[in-house]
């Protein structure tokens, strides 16, 4: 099959939700209350990165990790009308939505040796397709499917050269600061690629010392920044107030449910002056070690609720808690419901990838089954699903060609 035709069929068939979404745009929107374009409008306004709250000044931040917001921000400082920002920011979300379903066929022929299953997987993911222009999400599961297709062009032959491993590093490096939780995704894949590849044990710091050390590099001004700041490196500051506001009293298992009943508004420094002026007080890292702290202990103290809420929030991270456009949420329990049968059929034929895709599937949700549910944290690795539920409905045309 050519790759090539596939490509830009799904790609502008996966352009026509996205101008859909335009024309009913409920729910879109780069206002306030969303942190990465207040950092970003602050960079261009201001010239720093911080104040990233509605409810008090706090200063610099590590809240979010810098990579959207930079981009978002140049956006920003080059179209300075704020309606045409907006226009090449949404065409921009359009474009980069439209690329995973393109790129599943080249995915599924580098994986498996035919294109079947990503063009299947393909279809799906055109169907599931949501505008966050917002949060960094569709441009994660983008950079995730060419983190894949980079390290499989890198790490063949002599690829665990010493230079093709920094350049795979370097991609990791740049994913890591669009969003820190790429790693779980990143270590089994790349385990996965070394394993395939027969890269030899013996030639394993060979690829694994520069790989790491580019990675590092990378977000070495980052680092260095935070340190600056605050006297810690620290790549960010958010998991604790995250989890205190998802772990307490009158915690609800989704963000939509808790900013409906207040409970997010009074715990966040989003909006709480309270939190806000504590958090200014005690400096981003401080705070985040106060509130990680004071989660577990109500955790601890209420175990009954909390296995109530984590239990909830592994069902709505799977199966997200609809937001319009409604469909293309359904589309996401479909593309789940189908990914499960593809994911056993791997196993029963012993496909090598079915062991990635199981601990990619395990450990990437574990952050988010303990924090407060969004669609959002599903994006990124929807594509997976995609793959795997495109694998189950290529069996109705292929057979044996699939087994490897």
């Amino acid at each position: 099959m050519d790759l090539r035709k596939w490509f830009l069929v799904l790609f502008l068939l996966g352009l026509i939700p996205g101008f859909y979404q335009l024309l009913h745009p409920a729910g879109l929107g780069l206002g306030p209350g969303r942190e990465m374009v207040v950092l970003a409008r602050n960079l261009v306004e201001k010239g720093y990165y911080g104040d990233s709250f509605r409810s008090l000044k706090t200063g610099p931040t590590a809240t979010n990790p810098p990579l959207y917001p930079l981009l978002l921000a140049l956006c920003f400082r080059l179209f300075r009308n704020p309606i045409a920002a907006t226009i090449v920011i949404l065409a921009a979300n359009i474009v980069v939505n439209a690329l995973v379903p393109a790129l599943l066929p080249q995915v599924s022929a580098a994986l498996w040796e035919t294109p079947v299953p990503g063009i299947a997987g393909g279809a799906l993911s055109i169907l599931s397709i949501q505008l966050i222009p917002d949060w960094d999400a569709n441009y994660t599961q983008c950079g995730l499917i060419l983190f894949c297709l980079i390290t499989l062009g890198l790490v063949h032959g002599n690829g665990h050269s010493a230079a093709r491993a920094a350049m795979a590093g370097a991609a990791l490096g740049v994913l890591f600061l669009l969003s820190q939780v790429v790693l779980l995704f990143a270590i089994p894949w790349i385990g996965f690629v070394l394993i395939v590849r027969q890269v030899r044990l013996r030639d394993l710091h060979r690829f694994l010392i520069p790989f790491l050390l580019a990675a590092i590099l990378v977000n070495l001004p980052w680092l260095l920044r935070n340190y600056g700041i605050w006297g810690k490196f620290v790549t960010r500051t958010n998991f604790g107030m995250t989890l205190y506001a998802s772990n307490n009293d009158c915690a609800e298992p989704s963000i939509y449910d808790e900013l409906a009943n207040g409970c997010y508004v009074a715990t966040h420094p989003e909006s709480s002056v309270g939190e806000a002026t504590l958090l200014k007080s005690m400096g981003e890292p401080a705070y985040d070690r106060l509130k990680t702290s004071q989660a577990v202990s109500w955790i601890l103290a209420h175990r009954a609720r909390f296995f109530q809420l984590t239990l909830a929030r592994i069902v709505q991270f799977w199966l997200p808690v609809p937001q319009r456009p409604r469909f293309s949420s359904y589309m996401i329990w479909a593309t789940t419901a189908l990914s499960i049968p593809g994911l056993f059929l791997m196993f029963r034929r012993h496909v090598s990838t079915s062991v990635l895709m199981a601990a990619v599937f395990f450990l990437y949700p574990l952050l988010y089954y303990v924090v407060v549910s969004a669609v959002r944290y599903r994006i990124p690795i929807l594509w997976l699903s995609s793959l795997a539920a495109g694998y189950f409905l290529a069996r109705f045309r292929l057979d044996r060609q699939l087994d490897g």
